[in-house]
C-alpha cells in the first residue's frame, strides 16, 4: 500500500539535517518495537523510511505538532522517549506517542491502537496530559492527519 502520494513529506519537516535521524536498520526497528511491546503501523514506516524523524516546520505551527520522532539506538529516538512518557509522564498505554507539541510534553500526539481502520492503521489522539490525559481524535489515521497538517486543516479538538 502506497502512502502520502498527495503531498510532500519533506516540506512538513525543518531542512536541517541536524533534527533528523540517519535511516534506521531492521534492527533498530526490531529493538524499537520490543521496547515499546508496539508493532509500528506501515504508514509510520512509509513517514520514517521518507524522513526519519525530526522537527516539523515553523509553516506548520498552527497545528501544534513540533516534531515527530524517529528510530534511533542514540538514545533520543521513540522507544528511549516512549519509556519516558509511559512510566515518567504516565500517559495511558494506549498505543505509541509519536508526535510532542509545542507544549514541551504535556501533551503529545498517539498513534492509539484501541481504534483501527480498514488497513489496520491506527487512529490519530491528541493527549492532554495536564487534564487527566484526556484524548481527543484528530485524524482516522497517520496519512489523514499529516495530510490535514499539510493543507493547514484543522487538528484540534
Amino acid at each position: 500500500m502506497a502512502f502520502f502520494e498527495n503531498i510532500e513529506i519533506q516540506k512538513l519537516f525543518c531542512a536541517e539535517e541536524a533534527d533528523t535521524f540517519p535511516p534506521f536498520t531492521e534492527k533498530d526497528l526490531a529493538e524499537t518495537e520490543k521496547a515499546m511491546g508496539w508493532k509500528l503501523p506501515a504508514s509510520y514506516l512509509a513517514l520514517l523510511n521518507i524522513k526519519n524523524g525530526g522537527r516539523i516546520d515553523e509553516a506548520y505551527e498552527e497545528s501544534w505538532l513540533s516534531v515527530i520522532y524517529g528510530i534511533s539506538s542514540n538514545g533520543k529516538g521513540l522507544a528511549d522517549w516512549y519509556d519516558n512518557w509511559i512510566n515518567e509522564w504516565q500517559y495511558p498505554n494506549i498505543g505509541i506517542p509519536f508526535g510532542e507539541t509545542q507544549s514541551a510534553g504535556h501533551d503529545l500526539y498517539f498513534m492509539d491502537y484501541r481504534a483501527v481502520d480498514e488497513n489496520g492503521e491506527p487512529r490519530i489522539v491528541l493527549i492532554d496530559n495536564e487534564m487527566n490525559n484526556a484524548v481527543a481524535v484528530v485524524a482516522k489515521n497517520l496519512e489523514e492527519f499529516l495530510t490535514k497538517i499539510y493543507h493547514h486543516e484543522e487538528v484540534g479538538e
